[in-house]
């Protein structure tokens, strides 16, 4: 197993494009952050329905302007194919953290919470099939991501995580 000091050597020496899906949520904010100061390119895609500006801000205040520069954001939601196909075009790997969680808003509303957690999950994986990207997504208690085949271990510092499993791209 590949680890963390040694990922941390190996993606700024080759820099890829990173989608990060629920970019402004607690996860999705840590991620861009820790792939800025890895030299990473980020597409940062949110909707602001259970993330915050701030969050980002407090990246944008934590990385260097140079870093920073590398972070693309678009303001769209994952219910929509073409707002997907967009962050996709071009992105290496998408980290999937958009998702309208809560028991209790799936039942006050349950076609939201399936347009979005269901169908926005859709479009995403067809968004990134379309343009050979490989896909990791967040489920309770574990977070997968794609890097080259590398299965990063729970010291890789991801707030929140305590697994980190990988997914091979997805393909037709």
């Amino acid at each position: 197993m590949t680890t963390y000091p040694e990922i941390q050597v190996a993606l700024p020496a080759a820099p890829r494009r990173w989608l990060i899906t629920g970019a402004a949520g607690f996860i999705g904010s840590h991620l861009v952050e820790t792939l800025l100061r890895l030299d990473q390119a980020v597409v940062a895609l949110d909707n602001f329905a259970t993330g915050h500006r701030q969050n980002l801000e407090q990246v944008r205040d934590l990385v260097s302007a140079t870093q920073w520069a590398r972070c693309t954001f678009i303001e769209g939601d994952i219910t929509q194919l073409d707002t997907c196909r967009r962050a996709c075009a071009g992105a290496d790997y998408v980290l999937h953290q958009a998702a309208l969680g809560s028991v209790p808003r799936s039942v006050a509303d349950p076609v939201a919470s399936h347009d979005s957690n269901v169908s926005g999950f859709l479009n995403l994986l067809l968004a990134a099939r379309d343009a050979q990207g490989a896909v990791a997504f967040a489920e309770p208690q574990r977070i997968r991501a794609a890097v080259d085949g590398v299965m990063m271990g729970p010291d890789a510092p991801l707030s929140g995580a305590r697994e980190v499993a990988l997914f091979p791209p997805v393909t037709g």
